[in-house]
């Protein structure tokens, strides 16, 4: 289906693709009726000034999880650091070359990550 700017304007706002969207949409009816469906949303968030696309939003969200990843307390980074504790049991239980094994990969984190 062709778009007008509008139209594809505001599937932006919906989706990551709208020509995309579009393209695959089984009928020019579901275009219509989603364009329909978020004109008054994509209209106000345009006239507050805020206005991002779709792809704008997710980028914005995913690099603020990243930050919020990276800016983590020291105790949760270091808790991050540790094999699972499932593995850690696991080891303990078969003992031998498995537990020595783990217990230099748990010393390793505590040496790279030290309590204050």
């Amino acid at each position: 289906m062709k778009l007008t700017d509008r139209q594809l304007a505001v599937l932006n706002y919906v989706v990551e693709n709208g020509q995309d969207w579009a393209d695959n949409a089984k009928e020019d009816a579901h275009v219509i009726a989603k364009v329909a469906k978020y004109e008054v949303a994509y209209d106000e968030a345009v006239a507050k000034g805020n206005y991002k696309n779709r792809k704008q939003r997710d980028e914005a969200e995913a690099k603020d999880k990243q930050d919020e990843y990276d800016n983590a307390p020291y105790t949760e980074k270091r808790r991050r650091s540790y094999p699972p504790i499932g593995d850690q049991l696991d080891a303990l239980w078969k003992g031998g070359e498995d537990a020595e094994a783990m217990k230099a990969i748990v010393n390793k984190v505590k040496s790279d990550n030290p309590k204050g």
